[in-house]
């Protein structure tokens, strides 16, 4: 396999990232993400490109979701770009999921515009360990798509980490749920299925009426201050 090359944030250090269930192990570059004072020291796992593993992985989660979800009939898919993307159409062509909701990472000017008149979409305030703070937003053809989700969501992500995507993406659900006056819980998440957890699950998780799903670890995050770093 072709090795690849050091970035300039990578520190040269490598974390084991194994899956027992599919003999799967890979050397994962530990990387530094800068924040104010300071950078976030993390395992990597980036998919994207990476179709091998993608194909691995959602062969993977799919048989979780089977195991998991007996009728997939009104059940909507529905990720966050662009890290997980590859990943979730894996995991839909193997389930024969025709069509998936897709939260975007930032707006779309030519998504919103269509003979003068604003076309609906949601907007949310997100973050994750990688990206930062970021906004998580759905235009028409996915708002409408989570509406018809009569039996529930099913949410696909590469890794779960603080927990603020997944809230985002509840929240997103939430708002759909308001503006198509759905029923209670029309929409809930059936489960969170992703390729590794990072750290243990926290506060944010426990106590949830839906399950997290993984394939394997990664370790904690670990705060690096800047002086530490020189």
């Amino acid at each position: 396999m072709m090795e690849i090359p050091l970035g300039f944030l990578e520190t040269g250090e490598k974390y084991r990232f194994e899956v027992p269930e599919l003999d799967f192990s890979a050397d994962l570059p530990y990387v530094l993400v800068p924040l104010a004072g300071g950078f976030l020291k993390i395992a990597s796992l980036n998919l994207v490109g990476m179709v091998e593993w993608n194909r691995l992985f959602g062969k993977a989660l799919a048989d979780k979701i089977r195991a998991s979800v007996q009728d997939l009939e009104e059940v909507v898919f529905l990720t966050a770009v662009e890290k997980s993307l590859q990943l979730s159409q894996m995991v839909c062509q193997e389930l024969g999921v025709p069509i998936m909701a897709i939260a975007y990472n930032r707006k779309k000017p030519h998504m919103e515009i269509e003979t003068g008149k604003r076309r609906p979409f949601i907007q949310v305030g997100g973050g994750s360990v990688t990206s930062g703070d970021k906004y998580l937003v759905i235009y028409e053809r996915d708002f409408n798509l989570l509406s018809s989700a009569r039996k529930g969501v099913v949410i696909v992500d590469d890794v779960v980490s603080t927990g603020g995507t997944v809230a985002a993406l509840a929240t997103i659900l939430d708002e759909v749920s308001e503006r198509k006056s759905l029923e209670k819980d029309a929409l809930k998440i059936l489960g969170i299925f992703c390729v590794a957890r990072e750290g243990e699950l926290k506060p944010l998780y426990k106590g949830l009426s839906y399950k997290i799903n993984w394939l394997g670890t990664l370790p904690a995050p670990q705060f690096i201050p800047e002086k530490q770093k020189a």
